[in-house]
């Protein structure tokens, strides 16, 4: 008796044709290739399916920063932390990148950004006081370089979604 559905595992599944390190290939029944997924972007892929979001360890200046792509409550905290700054020409732009850089930024040399005591999920308070702690401690030059890393790392976000939805097409849609 054969396995009408397959496995879980897709590397194991019936009809795949061995994969190159860049790219792999599933073959129809009537022998025609199938989107695929492009592999370079598997480890994105993986941390924004189980995840949700993508982290990036680097150096600066000789201090160890994490910092995660932002979730939506997150994005709309940092919309209502600059929202005074509004109108403000340049202000505006430094004030967004300072309180992207608050909100992203998991921790600097293994410790995390101060966090209210008694967090009791009021993400707006908590992201006004993260975006405080940046604004008064760290330097424009600083706050610039982590927003630049959170920039490419959006991207490589952007680019694994890309990836996955050439690789599965478009799907028909039933109308109503």
């Amino acid at each position: 008796m054969s396995d009408t559905y397959g496995t879980y595992d897709p590397g194991t599944r019936p009809g795949r044709k061995a994969a190159t390190p860049q790219e792999s290939t599933l073959v129809a029944e009537d022998g025609t290739e199938l989107p695929s997924f492009d592999q370079r972007h598997t480890e994105a892929f993986t941390g924004l399916l189980y995840i949700g979001a993508l982290t990036e360890r680097f150096s600066w200046l000789g201090h160890e920063f994490i910092i995660r792509t932002l979730g939506v409550d997150e994005q709309l905290a940092v919309a209502q932390v600059t929202k005074q700054y509004e109108g403000m020409g340049g202000g505006e732009q430094l004030a967004y990148a300072t309180a992207v850089v608050a909100m992203a930024t998991v921790s600097v040399d293994g410790e995390e950004l101060p966090t209210p005591i008694g967090e009791d999920g009021k993400l707006a308070e908590w992201a006004h006081r993260r975006f405080g702690y940046v604004k008064n401690n760290w330097f424009q030059y600083t706050i610039s370089e982590v927003f630049q890393r959170y920039l490419s790392l959006e991207d490589k976000a952007a680019q694994a979604v890309a990836a996955m939805g050439k690789a599965f097409g478009p799907t028909a849609s039933t109308p109503g």
